[in-house]
């Protein structure tokens, strides 16, 4: 991510969606007209009997107002949070297409989800969401993070299977070299060298499965999300009672903890890469 704030994600809209609020063109033209008047409006006969400091005391509330509607109103949250997103997570930056609209489409899932948690009426449907809403960040960032990983991969993928398809042939000729070889010099040092390479395929069959399970942890999670989603639309008050609003923050706690293991093995797994290049 971009930002390493120790704000959560949420907190970060929640910041851009009340300085987006202040500074709307809305708000300038309500302080503007609220100046203007207060050092004009004394001068004009039939508005001179208006003390200045109530033309201000009137744009200060007008100004309330208006920034009160715009927190209010979900379609402007949905707006401001889509920029907060994209600007924390870059899909663009992505080179695949396809996982560029994976991306896309969970940050979308993500503000809709949003969208319907706000328009709760029920406060406490709204607070158990709002939970629910702060593991999903979470989630989203792993997404975005696995992704990341997913397209290095898939730029390098050329290479990797290059450098797989020589290696198995390296070793076949290796083995063939040893069983004719009588100077136990030389069979020592293919010896090193077979080991050597043997470490290599490991290294590069555990990174090819190791990617396999991070797409399909990928395709996996863009499923359950879509699926949250519509959970998060039929959930109701009466849910909570009866668990349903619980659950539901236990699937997505769940689907947080698979996707930071498949992280964290890619990590092992090119970390063991590097060293075994460097070696």
């Amino acid at each position: 991510m971009a930002n390493n704030s120790e704000d959560s994600l949420r907190d970060r809209v929640q910041k851009a969606l009340l300085q987006e609020a202040i500074i709307r063109p809305e708000s300038a033209l309500v302080i503007s007209i609220s100046l203007l008047l207060a050092v004009f409006a004394p001068n004009v006969g039939f508005l001179e009997f208006i003390p200045f400091w109530v033309w201000l005391i009137g744009g200060l509330i007008a100004e309330g107002a208006l920034v009160y509607s715009s927190l209010s109103d979900p379609e402007f949250g949905r707006i401001v949070a889509a920029k907060v997103l994209k600007r924390e997570f870059k899909p663009e930056n992505l080179s695949d297409p396809q996982l560029q609209r994976r991306v896309n489409e969970a940050l979308d899932y993500r503000i809709r989800i949003e969208k319907a948690i706000q328009e709760q009426d029920d406060s406490l449907l709204k607070d158990e969401l709002n939970a629910t809403a702060l593991q999903i960040d979470e989630w989203i960032e792993h997404i975005y993070n696995l992704a990341r990983r997913i397209d290095r991969y898939r730029k390098e993928r050329d290479i990797i299977q290059r450098d797989h398809k020589r290696t198995v042939q390296g070793i076949n000729e290796l083995e063939v070299r040893m069983a004719a070889e009588d100077n136990p010099k030389v069979m020592e040092q293919i010896a090193d060298t077979l080991e050597s390479k043997e470490r290599q395929l490991i290294i590069i069959e555990k990174l090819e499965d190791t990617n396999q399970r991070a797409e399909l942890q990928l395709e996996n999670s863009y499923t359950h999300l879509a699926t949250i989603y519509s959970q998060t639309m039929l959930v109701e008050a009466q849910d909570i009672d009866s668990g349903r609003a619980k659950r539901l923050r236990q699937e997505i706690s769940d689907e947080v903890d698979e996707l930071q293991d498949i992280l964290l093995a890619m990590d092992e797994v090119y970390s063991e890469q590097s060293y075994s290049i460097q070696s």
